[in-house]
C-alpha cells in the first residue's frame, strides 16, 4: 500500500471505536491500529490531533448517510481508511465516488474494503474482479477467506487478516496461509495486552 508497517500485527477495529485510545494501545507495539468504526467523526478527529505516540491508524468507515463527509473530514488524520460497507448497498458506485475523491487530495492514502464475512463463492469472485480494478489498495477479510481471497486477486492486492489470535502459531499460520498483515480483535481482552507483543515477538525469529 505504500505504507511501512514496523510488523505484520496491528489491532483491529472495535478496540478502540473513536480514537481515544491509541496512545495506550500503542505502548503493547502493535504496527497499526484500526479505529472505529467511526460515528462522530469530528470527535475521534479532536483525539487524534491530541495523540503523542506515532503509530499508523486506520480509520473505519461504515455506509452511513454521511459518508462522504466522514471520508473528506478523516482523511488528513489517518495513514489509511478501511470502508466497511455491506454488500446490500451499490458498493462499487459508493467505492468509486470516495476513490475520485481522494484525487483532489494532496496527498495520496490509501483505501481497503473490508469484505463482510457472509460471503457466497459469486460475490467473492465478482468483488475480487471490481477490486483488481478499481483502484482498491487493499482488502480486509475475515481469517478463514484469507487463502480463497489471495487466490482470487493472483496474490496482487495486500490481504489483511481479522482474526482473533490466542497463539504465535495462528499469527504465522495466517502469514503462511496469504496474509500481509493480521488485525487482532478481541484477543487483546481475552489473552491480555502483552499478547501483541509475544506475536511480533514469535514472528521475529522466524
Amino acid at each position: 500500500m505504500g505504507l511501512h508497517f514496523s510488523s505484520p500485527i496491528g489491532v483491529a477495529a472495535g478496540v478502540d471505536k473513536r480514537g481515544e485510545y491509541t496512545d495506550i494501545i500503542d505502548c503493547f507495539s502493535p504496527s497499526f491500529i484500526e479505529i472505529g468504526p467511526l460515528r462522530d467523526v469530528l470527535y475521534s478527529i479532536k483525539h487524534l490531533q491530541e495523540r503523542e505516540r506515532d503509530i499508523r491508524v486506520l480509520g473505519n468507515l461504515s455506509n452511513t448517510k454521511e459518508i462522504e463527509r466522514s471520508f473528506s473530514l478523516i482523511y488528513d488524520f489517518v495513514d489509511a481508511i478501511v470502508l466497511n460497507i455491506s454488500l446490500n448497498t451499490s458498493v462499487s458506485k459508493i467505492i468509486d465516488h470516495l476513490l475520485e475523491l481522494r484525487r483532489y487530495n494532496d496527498t495520496y492514502k490509501p483505501i481497503i474494503f473490508k469484505l463482510f464475512p457472509n460471503l457466497t463463492p459469486d460475490v467473492l469472485d465478482e468483488l475480487a474482479d471490481y477490486m483488481l480494478c478499481s483502484g482498491i489498495d487493499a482488502v480486509m477479510v475475515q481469517a478463514e477467506f484469507v487463502p480463497l481471497i489471495r487466490e482470487k486477486t493472483q496474490g496482487l492486492m495486500p490481504v489483511i487478516a481479522i482474526a482473533e489470535i490466542s497463539t504465535p502459531e495462528r499469527a504465522a499460520q495466517l502469514l503462511d496461509t496469504g496474509a500481509d498483515l493480521i488485525a487482532v480483535s478481541n484477543s487483546p481482552f481475552h489473552y491480555g495486552p502483552a499478547l501483541i507483543k509475544k506475536l511480533i515477538k514469535y514472528l521475529d525469529k522466524r
